[in-house]
């Protein structure tokens, strides 16, 4: 009875491990080079995570781009074949402003999706080596190059940028030539609080113009809080 008990036990735990094997090799494979439908399938999903969160968002003002934070609540990371992490930002009041989801696919190569929602707002962020391609609310907006410039998804001409300094603490966000925000730099290393202000300034702007400060403002904050592959700081896209 005891050796048939251990050979039970064997044949289960064998079971366990050919199991554990084949599905890492399935989720590595279908995560690897990922298709526009199993994308969009994971944005849907990763929409339905945090749907708890986005009930839970103030109304987006004018007002609430000066108002916005660095402060990151609820926030969260995994790191395992497939890495994600979510979380919300909020406002110097801790009003809930921005939730996010995102999800690094398998590889050491940036091959990510980041989801983020205002109340009213909806930003996707499609990640690859060379940009970022941005939309808001399904429509193609641009794509984000790793100097900070915004591109026309068509033209390919400049639309937006943020510029990015090593010396400087604001980081300037201009349109068409005008300077219409400027994005604080934190500090490496210095705590920041949560009643920080994400913007140092932001002059007025007209709707279409705060989609592009909005979408620039989202991406520069959040890439150093998701698990991107990243070996130097800039090399960040």
């Amino acid at each position: 009875m005891g050796n048939m008990f251990m050979f039970i036990v064997t044949i289960l735990v064998m079971a366990a491990i050919a199991f554990s094997i084949i599905f890492a090799m399935y989720m590595m494979l279908t995560n690897f080079t990922p298709g526009q439908s199993k994308v969009q399938g994971d944005v849907d999903k990763m929409k339905s995570e945090i749907q708890p969160w986005t009930e839970e968002l103030v109304e987006w003002k004018k007002e609430e781009l000066n108002l916005l934070s660095f402060n990151n609540i609820n926030k969260q990371i995994k790191k395992s074949i497939v890495k994600t992490a979510k979380g919300v930002l909020t406002s110097i009041y801790q009003e809930p402003l921005i939730a996010y989801s995102f999800k690094q696919y398998f590889g050491n190569k940036k091959n990510a999706i980041l989801y983020a929602r205002t109340a009213d707002r909806e930003f996707q962020y499609r990640i690859r080596e060379k940009a970022v391609a941005v939309s808001v609310d399904g429509q193609p907006l641009g794509l984000i190059q790793k100097d900070g410039r915004l591109l026309d998804p068509e033209t390919k001409q400049l639309t937006a940028r943020i510029s990015r300094t090593d010396d400087e603490l604001i980081l300037p966000i201009i349109i068409r030539d005008r300077e219409v925000a400027g994005l604080l730099k934190p500090v490496a290393g210095q705590p920041l609080s949560s009643t920080d202000r994400a913007f140092e300034f932001v002059n007025p702007v007209e709707q279409t113009d705060e989609e592009l400060v909005l979408s620039l403002s989202i991406w520069e904050i959040l890439r150093k809080e998701v698990p991107l592959p990243v070996v130097d700081e800039k090399d960040f896209v």
